[in-house]
């Protein structure tokens, strides 16, 4: 572990409340980020849409149209994670049917968990804890599994973003509605809230809190120290957990609990609660770049090119883009890619504070290996991933490769390679093959 504050950016001229971001006139919303095999695009070019009407759909989600007008295009567009998909261009003309009007909350406590899944699936909901997955088809897997806890994170993963934080300081009722809301859907038998140490405010009034979820599901408060990174993956939460509930219930604490984060679970309480679909998301706009910096609300399809406006311009010259946060996230060129669900956060990075980003060949330092939080040897899994006899295949059978599912995807190993090998993605896509190898 290290300190955090090693990948924390101290933002200068921050706005001092949470901003709404500037409607787009033009809304270039992704289609086929999740289930793209089971995608049905049900507009077509010249169609009129309502702000909320479903526009395509799956087997385990749904994609609104985050503002209401006329379909302009379909077409293939650049995603926030650098992938090539769908989107479709909304052009903006005509009545709101969500923003600006009054909300009125149901009694989800009327509801079957079936139901309650039905209602998540079709308003888009998407578990941003780690990889993007829509959250229907992980409840389905952990009603199966009989899952015992609702874990849910309260903070960012990656120390450079804010927006878990924010979203739990200042929606922390309608948070915990929403986690109680996965756990009737899921038979769950307690909701566990991780959060930073230092945001032990928040649960001053713990009688207050905990009625806004169910009596019969028990809540947990898990303190959590952020001030060493890792510090928010499955694996630390879980040791976390089992330490301080040694010789309970929770003790088994693991893979067969559903984990999710703070703008999932306020996802999940808009859904069921207000019936309102996924149209915007919350994202921290940061970067030295820029003349200032927010916590915007922005609608789903928005431009990053229109961020940069609200914030003021560019005071220095641009020389990447990354998305998602310095140590877990993706790099990216283009002021055109649209904002999607599982957007966090926008970085503006200047070229002087851009190293050299040729990758070289790998030194054999060892400095991935001492600094892997769970003992893994990175650059030996880059080595075998590009092995000719693997090449295409599932590394079946290789001991070394095996491992790599036990990787926690911090990415520390990227941050002190002197080669610029890309470490963590490559064990990602071996940690992944494996998985999907094993579940055939």
């Amino acid at each position: 572990m290290v300190s955090a504050s090693n990948f924390v950016s101290v933002d200068k001229n921050t706005f001092s409340v949470p901003l709404h971001a500037f409607l787009p006139k033009t809304a270039f919303i992704p289609l086929a980020e999740h289930d793209v095999k089971s995608l049905v695009v049900l507009v077509k070019e010249g169609d009129t849409v309502k702000e909320g009407e479903v526009i395509a759909k799956s087997d385990n989600s749904c994609v609104h149209a985050s503002i209401p007008g006329i379909v302009t295009a379909i077409e293939q567009t650049q995603y926030p994670d650098g992938k090539q998909g769908l989107m479709a261009a909304v052009s903006l003309s005509g009545q709101l049917s969500y923003l600006g009007k009054k909300q009125f909350v149901q009694n989800w406590q009327n509801f079957e968990g079936q139901t309650l899944a039905y209602a998540i699936k079709e308003a888009g909901v998407i578990n941003t804890f780690l990889h993007p997955v829509p959250l229907y088809a992980q409840m389905q897997h952990f009603r199966a599994k009989k899952a015992h806890s609702v874990v849910v994170r309260l903070f960012d993963d990656d120390p450079s973003r804010v927006t878990e934080q924010f979203v739990a300081q200042t929606y922390l009722r309608d948070v915990l509605t929403g986690a109680a809301i996965m756990a009737r859907a899921v038979g769950a038998s307690s909701v566990i809230i991780a959060y930073a140490a230092s945001d032990s405010a928040l649960f001053s009034d713990d009688a207050h809190l905990s009625s806004y979820v169910p009596k019969d599901v028990a809540l947990v408060l898990q303190p959590m120290e952020t001030k060493k990174y890792p510090a928010g993956t499955m694996h630390d939460i879980v040791s976390a957990v089992r330490k301080t509930h040694s010789g309970s219930e929770f003790a088994h604490l693991g893979k067969n609990d559903l984990f999710i984060d703070a703008t999932t679970a306020l996802n999940v309480y808009n859904a069921v609660a207000l019936d309102m679909p996924v149209l915007r998301t919350f994202v921290h706009v940061t970067g030295e770049c820029l003349n200032a910096a927010a916590v915007m609300n922005v609608k789903i399809g928005t431009p990053l090119k229109s961020l940069v406006e609200q914030c003021g311009g560019f005071k220095r010259t641009l020389s990447k883009i990354v998305i998602n946060g310095i140590l877990s996230g993706t790099a990216v060129s283009s002021l055109d890619i649209p904002i999607s669900s599982t957007v966090k956060s926008v970085e503006f990075v200047p070229v002087s504070q851009v190293k050299m980003q040729r990758t070289e060949s790998c030194v054999r330092c060892g400095n991935c290996r001492k600094i892997c939080p769970v003992g893994l040897w990175p650059g030996n899994l880059y080595r075998i991933a590009h092995l000719p006899e693997y090449e295409g295949s599932v590394l079946s059978g290789t001991t070394i490769a095996d491992s790599a599912i036990l990787c926690i995807e911090c990415g520390l190993c990227n941050s002190v390679c002197p080669s610029r090998i890309p470490l963590r993605q490559t064990i990602s896509l071996l940690k992944y093959a494996k998985t999907e190898d094993t579940n055939e």
